[in-house]
C-alpha cells in the first residue's frame, strides 16, 4: 500500500483503505463505479458532490469520504463532472419547487383560479306541453343554471312587457347610481375569489362549525365568482340595456354565469329537494302540488299562448304592468338607488381588503367588515329562521303581494317555490345560523 501511495500517478491513501473496506459482494447497483487513476482498485459509491477539484463519494455502509478528482481515471472524472451537473439540477429543480410550494401556501388565491365545468346545453321550456313536461323542462334547465328558463317560460305577451319595461327603468336610471351598485357587487365577489383562501383562512371563518366552513370553500365562493363574471361592469353598462333586445342581453349574461350557478345548486343539493306533482289538468287549468324538503304546497296554473304560468300571477299581471308604466319613477331605479346607498359604506373597506399584501393584513382587514355587521347578519338569519313563510301570502310583512312591483308577481311562481325551499332550511338552521354567524363573523363568542 505504502509503494502504491507513493508512485507518481498515486491514489490517496484513503482510496485504498476504502477498498478494502468494501464488503465482499455488496451489490453494484448501489450507485456507479469509480476506478483509480492507475485502473487497479475500484469502488461502488454514490456521488454526493463535486467541490474544488474533489469527489465527495458515500460508501454502502453510509461512511463519506474526499477524492481527489485528478487521481481517477479519465471515464470517472467524466462520470463525476455529468452527475455532479445532474445534482445541482435536481438541487435548483428542488429549491424552485420548495419555493413555489411556499408561495403557492401564502398565496391569496390557487393560480390559476379555479373554473367550474360548463353548464349543461340551455333546452328552453317548450310551448304547448302538458303542464307536467312544461315545469319539468323549466325545472331541468334552472337546475342546469339557466336562469334564462325564467324568461323563456313567460308567454310572449308577458316577455314584450318586460322588455318594455325594461328599457323604460333603464333610460330613468342614474348611470352613476347603477354602476355603483353593480360595480361594488362586483367587487365583492372579485375580492373573494381572488383571496379566497385568505377568506377561508381567517379566524372569523375558521371558528363557524364544520358545516359552515365547508359552505364558505364551496357555495360562497361560487357566489362570488358568480358575482365577479356575472356582474362585469363592461357587460352590465346601462346603455347596453337601454339599446339591446332584452332576451338578448339576458341570454348572453346566462351564457357567463349558468357554470356558476349550476355548480352553486349541485353544491346546496337544491335540484333533489324539490319535486312537482300534477294533480289534475283539464281545459288549461292545471292543479299542482310541490314538494320541497317534505312540505308540500298547492299551485294553480294556467295556460296562456302555450306557457302554463301561476294562475296568482297571471291574474295580477296586467295591472302591476299598468302601474308600472304610470308611475312616475321605475321601481327598479329607486331600489338601485337606495341598494347603492346601502353599499356605499363598505367601499372604504373594500379598498383596505385590496390592499392587504398578505394573510394576516387581510384578516385583520375583515374585522373592520364583519365586526359592524353582527346586528345585521344575527337579525337577517334569525328573520329567516321565523318569518319567510311568504309564499301565498298576499301581503306579506316584506311587501310580496299582488301591488308591490312586477318582480313580486312572480313570486307565486318558480321564485316562490324558490323562497319556500329556502324558508324550510331557514325553519331548520337559520336562527341557529344567525347566532353562530352573528358571533363568529361578528365579534361575539367564538
Amino acid at each position: 500500500m505504502s509503494l502504491f501511495c507513493l508512485g507518481h500517478h498515486r491514489v490517496p491513501c484513503l482510496l485504498l483503505s476504502l477498498v478494502t473496506a468494501v464488503v465482499v459482494g455488496t451489490p453494484a447497483s448501489f450507485a456507479e463505479t469509480w476506478t483509480s487513476l492507475s485502473g487497479s482498485h475500484s469502488v461502488d459509491a454514490k456521488l454526493v458532490g463535486l467541490w474544488s477539484g474533489n469527489v465527495i463519494l458515500e460508501l454502502p455502509n453510509g461512511r463519506r469520504v474526499s477524492i481527489k478528482l485528478s487521481d481517477l481515471r479519465s471515464e470517472s472524472r467524466i462520470q463525476a463532472e455529468e452527475l455532479a451537473r445532474k445534482l445541482d439540477a435536481s438541487r435548483a429543480e428542488r429549491i424552485v419547487s420548495l419555493k413555489g410550494q411556499a408561495t403557492a401556501a401564502a398565496a391569496p388565491a390557487p393560480d390559476p383560479l379555479p373554473v367550474p365545468p360548463a353548464a349543461p346545453e340551455y333546452v328552453p321550456p317548450q310551448a304547448n306541453q302538458s303542464a307536467a313536461n312544461f315545469l319539468s323542462q323549466l325545472d331541468t334547465a334552472i337546475a342546469s343554471g339557466h336562469v334564462l328558463a325564467i324568461y323563456d317560460s313567460l308567454p310572449p305577451l308577458f316577455r314584450n312587457d318586460i322588455n318594455e319595461l325594461v328599457k323604460t327603468s333603464a333610460q330613468r336610471m342614474d348611470p352613476a347610481t347603477w354602476n355603483s351598485f353593480v360595480g361594488t357587487l362586483q367587487r365583492v365577489g372579485d375580492l373573494m375569489v381572488t383571496h379566497q383562501k385568505w377568506f377561508v383562512s381567517s379566524p372569523r371563518v375558521q371558528s363557524l362549525s364544520s358545516e359552515q366552513v365547508a359552505m364558505a370553500e364551496g357555495p360562497l365562493v361560487t357566489l362570488a365568482g358568480l358575482l365577479r363574471v356575472g356582474l362585469d361592469p363592461q357587460a352590465m353598462q346601462i346603455d347596453r340595456l337601454q339599446s339591446m333586445d332584452f332576451r338578448e342581453w339576458l341570454a348572453e349574461r346566462d351564457q357567463v354565469m349558468a357554470p356558476y350557478l349550476a355548480q352553486m345548486f349541485q353544491q346546496l343539493g337544491e335540484k333533489s329537494a324539490r319535486s312537482i306533482t300534477i294533480d289534475s289538468e283539464n281545459n288549461g287549468i292545471a292543479a299542482a302540488t310541490i314538494d320541497v324538503g317534505g312540505v308540500k304546497k298547492q299551485v294553480t296554473y294556467v295556460m296562456i299562448e302555450g306557457y302554463w304560468v301561476p294562475k296568482t300571477m297571471a291574474d295580477q299581471w296586467a295591472t302591476t304592468v299598468q302601474g308600472w308604466k304610470q308611475s312616475p319613477e321605475s321601481p327598479l331605479a329607486t331600489s338601485a338607488a337606495a341598494a347603492s346607498l346601502m353599499l356605499q359604506p363598505i367601499t372604504p373597506m373594500l379598498d383596505e381588503l385590496a390592499a392587504a399584501k398578505d394573510a394576516g393584513s387581510f384578516h385583520a382587514a375583515m374585522e373592520n367588515v364583519f365586526t359592524p355587521a353582527e346586528a345585521i347578519v344575527t337579525s337577517v338569519a334569525a328573520l329567516l329562521g321565523r318569518n319567510l313563510n311568504l309564499a301565498g301570502q298576499a301581503n306579506s310583512p316584506a311587501g310580496y303581494g299582488p301591488t308591490s312591483g312586477y318582480s313580486d308577481t312572480m313570486m307565486d311562481g318558480y321564485q316562490a317555490e324558490m323562497m319556500q325551499m329556502n324558508n324550510i332550511d331557514a325553519q331548520r338552521r337559520g336562527q341557529d345560523y344567525g347566532q353562530n354567524y352573528g358571533q363568529a363573523l361578528g365579534g361575539g363568542n367564538q
